[in-house]
């Protein structure tokens, strides 16, 4: 699917050397910038990319120009940016097969409010990778004698908590009784929707709501579906710690996760002593990239 994908929006000269000397598991991201060159992410290191494949001189690499970004974007968007608009206000684009693609460039804004993005200056073509069972030896400290413990996940950049949580999302599908979870994927990077349906597993009692902010999902989610369980990714704001304490009093179990390298990182967080105080969580996994991404290096 995600080659597909990759051939529908790519030209054929990026796409061709893709398809032809890169192996797409090991592929993450694929950088274009206005102006610059191609680069990309393949098996956690950045190179360059040409007609030879991957190459450390950025002379040797394609070349990119507005024209190129604009063409990307075009195709991602079935050709009507319009009907994207929001998204791409927000700074990407989802496609069919989970593929985000980030967004840059010049902001309009009207003093209240980004009414668009325009003149694009760089696209990041992010492909998602699933890692089934990566969360399972952390899933047995979460589900213990058929109760859910509030955790939250720490993690810094590109240690793997999306994969971590999207796969916990499919984990709780399997359990019995059903526990009904509530995916809420701001940036619709977990469950990737597409046209209303998951492009990932996120497990067979999941119902999500996506492109919208923690504390409106939260509260209409509640209402509307019942979970059991909600599962969210980065905590970034006190609304967001707000939403959660709503979630936990109303008698919903939260699985979140923060950007930060470990438990004494997370001291200089903005909320982090409401969050203490209030003992808002009951388990803390703590991630990182330094054997694999996803590594689990301390349960608190």
């Amino acid at each position: 699917m995600q080659n597909s994908i990759l051939h529908k929006i790519l030209p054929q000269s990026i796409y061709g050397v893709i398809d032809r000397l890169l192996n797409e598991d090991k592929l993450y991201e694929i950088r274009l910038r206005s102006g610059g060159v191609v680069s990309c992410n393949y098996g956690g290191k950045y190179s360059f990319l040409g007609a030879s494949g991957l190459v450390d001189c950025p002379n040797l690499a394609f070349d990119c120009n507005q024209g190129l970004l604009q063409s990307v974007i075009m195709q991602a968007c079935d050709h009507s940016i319009y009907a994207s608009t929001k998204q791409i206000n927000n700074g990407y684009v989802s496609v069919q097969g989970g593929i985000r693609i980030g967004v840059s460039g010049e902001v309009v804004w009207d003093g209240s409010k980004i009414r668009a993005i325009k003149n694009f200056s760089a696209i990041n073509i992010r492909v998602p990778h699933e890692v089934v069972d990566c969360a399972l030896s952390g899933f047995n400290h979460i589900y213990t004698n058929k109760k859910i413990l509030n955790t939250l996940i720490i993690s810094p950049p590109g240690a793997g908590k999306t994969t971590y949580l999207r796969d916990l999302a499919r984990l709780f599908g399997l359990v019995r009784p059903i526990v009904n979870t509530l995916l809420v994927d701001e940036r619709s990077e977990i469950a990737a929707c597409y046209s209303g349906v998951p492009q990932l597993q996120v497990g067979a009692s999941t119902d999500i709501i996506s492109n919208c902010t923690k504390a409106y999902a939260f509260e209409q989610g509640i209402r509307a579906m019942r979970p059991d369980l909600i599962i969210t990714d980065e905590i970034a704001t006190i609304e967001d710690i707000k939403a959660i304490a709503y979630a936990q009093s109303a008698g919903v179990k939260v699985i979140a996760s923060i950007h930060a390298y470990d438990i004494h990182d997370l001291t200089h967080k903005v909320g982090f002593g409401l969050i203490l105080d209030n003992k808002v969580f009951d388990k803390y996994i703590v991630l990182s990239n330094i054997n694999r991404v996803g590594t689990v290096v301390d349960i608190i």
